[in-house]
């Protein structure tokens, strides 16, 4: 658990970057659609973590739902 709380620190920093809100704030419960993104702005956000990582994260809307299912995807590819 300590690992996916690192990785959903990290997505959060992205996230609070990218939204210039330096207290946006996310848990595993939150949904992608939620995030207040638009498609584009999502893939870019979605890119930004896959550099962090070095990882290729497969957007299908069943695997990637919420914060938690891309903490998950992360883990497994790490």
């Amino acid at each position: 658990m300590e690992k996916a709380n690192a990785i959903l620190t990290e997505i959060e920093k992205v996230l609070q970057e990218f939204k210039g809100q330096p207290d946006f704030k996310v848990t595993m419960s939150t949904r992608l659609d939620g995030l207040g993104l638009d498609s584009l702005d999502t893939v870019s956000v979605m890119m930004d973590i896959e550099d962090k990582y070095g990882i290729s994260i497969e957007m299908d809307k069943e695997a990637a739902v919420t914060i938690g299912d891309v903490v998950k995807i992360i883990e497994g590819q790490k």
